[in-house]
């Protein structure tokens, strides 16, 4: 377990002339093994040194200094999770459906990457579980099917009158274990006035290939009691750290594609956080989490929480409590919705009834496309209008060539004769906008697609390198992406399927470029969605072209523009009619 400031200070000054016990819980030893790997003694430990070394040795938990560590393994169709007597605590958790970075059996966390343990004050000493030696009755194996329940208690018996106890329930096929403390006979050290905690440090694996975007994506997440939910910063190369003087509701410990997490039945009075980054390729983030237990549930000697491990996935995480969906991020607000009320649910559609995750994004593709038709057969007949006019706008823009702004204002000014929009195009382009931003939040963080394979592609969750470069380009990586480059490719074809002059039609070839240098790291699924996109597009606007009669648009537009002169005509002869009525009556009113 990784030990805050305050609690190193505290133990060192209680520990002054106490040799042995510094080679037990040295801080910097302690530090070392969240951040790497190393071995944890499992041997019985002499009471004889036990009382050389330990503090406690002289308090009613002397009894629960010694000890043999037994293991209780639990296994459901989901989760396999090993708990140990040292401690009373989770010792390793095994995901079952999901593989690691090396397609081996996924480890969420394990003895050398996960310390937890709830921490009280006695005297001058802090007691803490995670120390101390249980006892249990539970057998040894534990293999839950759906219907089944598994309660594993652990026991710390001072005397008959005080002792404690650590239950964990398991389901027969859940990511949640439920999770209780009760004391007996010992409240008088959990209501003193120093916290009673539980602590948690977790060194996070490192379980995707792409390890920067692995790191990147990994942080510490909370919801507040007041439904406000936050995190640290996933990007920060320093240390985090946070204190949080309000009630907690949940803390999730998040990764890409999986979280572990405890969510409080009350809440923490407060808590304590933080982030480390990690230089190992082996460990994204070292997480240092200190949650003070609430007074109700000190006074009563009892609480209960919820373990989540699992993976990141919406219909899942959903069901856990409220806000806790928010551990994958679907972007801004709109963005948000977006992704809720359109994406997500049309995904897990299609999911139900393909297996190919290839045709699933081809289907998402043509289905987003057929709703959106109507935006792009409104906005393609307004690009043919401005195209019928074009002769005409180039005409005022020769006459007013050296008065910029009366130009604009005469081809606005003939734009209205007609009843036209100059901006009509756009519009459907920006109501899209939302679309395309959700697609950048929902690839990235698609658990679906993590080691999904297709065609050359053997994950669609990350890039597809088809070459990697013995140096590294600023922005692009050491890698070619192909994918990225047919998304590119297909922008610019996309893109002449209409006439571009002058900016735009720089902008035509400048952006396939920039998306290029992009997305060359994103995930692959997502250069392969724009790339069906871009061809749809294509062809649906080939489609409207063959369908739309451009020559009647011109004819319609003429008569309009013919009707909006003889209207305006008449228009200007009433309005001069109607001034001179007036000034009329205006005069004769002051005479």
């Amino acid at each position: 377990m990784v030990l805050d400031k305050n609690k190193i200070v505290r133990l060192f000054l209680i520990s002054t002339g106490l040799l042995i016990y510094f080679y037990f819980f040295n801080p910097k030893s302690e530090m070392q093994r969240v951040v790497s790997p190393a071995t944890t003694d499992q041997t019985i430990v002499p009471l004889s040194k036990t009382n050389e070394a330990n503090p406690l040795a002289s308090t009613p938990f002397r009894v629960a200094l010694q000890g043999e560590e037994k293991d209780i393994t639990v296994e459901n169709e989901l989760l396999k999770v090993v708990l140990s007597t040292k401690g009373g605590t989770i010792k390793k958790v095994v995901l079952k459906q999901y593989k690691d970075k090396n397609g081996e059996a996924l480890v969420l966390l394990d003895e050398q990457s996960s310390h937890m343990g709830i921490s009280f004050p006695y005297e001058n000493l802090s007691i803490n579980t995670k120390d101390l030696y249980f006892q249990t009755q539970s057998r040894p194996v534990y293999k839950l099917k759906e219907a089944e329940q598994a309660k594993i208690v652990f026991r710390l018996e001072l005397n008959g009158a005080q002792y404690l106890e650590q239950s964990f329930t398991f389901s027969g096929r859940s990511y949640q274990i439920n999770y209780d403390w009760h004391a007996v006979g010992i409240e008088p050290y959990l209501n003193s006035t120093t916290q009673a905690n539980f602590h948690w440090n977790m060194a996070m694996k490192s379980l995707e290939t792409d390890t920067k975007a692995d790191a990147s994506r990994s942080t510490v997440q909370y919801y507040l009691l007041d439904e406000t939910f936050d995190k640290l910063k996933e990007s920060s190369t320093e240390v985090e750290k946070k204190h949080i003087a309000v009630p907690i509701k949940w803390m999730s410990l998040k990764q890409r594609f999986f979280s572990s997490a405890i969510v409080a039945d009350d809440s923490f009075k407060l808590g304590d956080l933080c982030m480390e980054p990690s230089v190992s390729s082996n460990i994204t983030k070292s997480v240092a989490l200190s949650l003070a237990l609430s007074d109700k549930d000190k006074a009563a000697g009892h609480g209960q929480f919820v373990l989540f491990f699992g993976p990141n996935d919406y219909k899942i995480l959903k069901k856990v409590t409220k806000g806790f969906e928010q551990n994958i991020p679907l972007g801004w607000a709109i963005v948000r919705w977006v992704n809720k009320g359109l994406i997500i649910p049309l995904f897990y559609f299609l999911e139900k009834y393909f297996s190919n995750y290839g045709l699933i994004i081809f289907l998402l593709v043509f289905i987003i496309k057929l709703l959106l038709a109507p935006l792009a057969y409104s906005s393609f007949i307004s690009m043919a209008k401005m195209k019928v006019l074009k002769p005409e706008l180039d005409k005022i823009k020769e006459k007013y060539k050296y008065d910029v702004q009366q130009q604009r204002i005469q081809q606005a000014a003939f734009c209205k004769e007609l009843g036209i929009n100059p901006l009509s195009g756009c519009i459907p382009a920006l109501l899209q906008m939302p679309i395309l931003l959700a697609m950048f939040n929902f690839f990235p963080h698609a658990i679906a697609l993590r080691q999904a394979s297709f065609w050359w592609v053997n994950d669609l969750s990350t890039y597809d390198s088809i070459m990697t470069l013995p140096f590294t380009i600023p922005f692009y990586g050491n890698h070619v992406s192909l994918f990225t480059l047919l998304m590119a490719l297909s922008t610019i074809f996309s893109n002449q399927s209409g006439p571009k002059e002058g900016p735009m039609k720089v902008l035509s070839y400048t952006m396939p470029f920039v998306f290029m240098i992009v997305l060359n790291t994103f995930p692959a699924g997502l250069s392969f969605y724009y790339c069906i996109s871009n061809l749809m597009t294509f062809l649906q606007q080939r489609f409207i072209n063959y369908w739309v009669d451009t020559d009647g648009i011109k004819e319609k537009l003429m008569a309009r523009q013919q009707n909006a002169k003889q209207g305006g005509a008449k228009l200007s002869f009433q309005s001069r009619v109607a001034s001179a009525i007036q000034a009329n009556n205006k005069k004769k009113n002051r005479s």
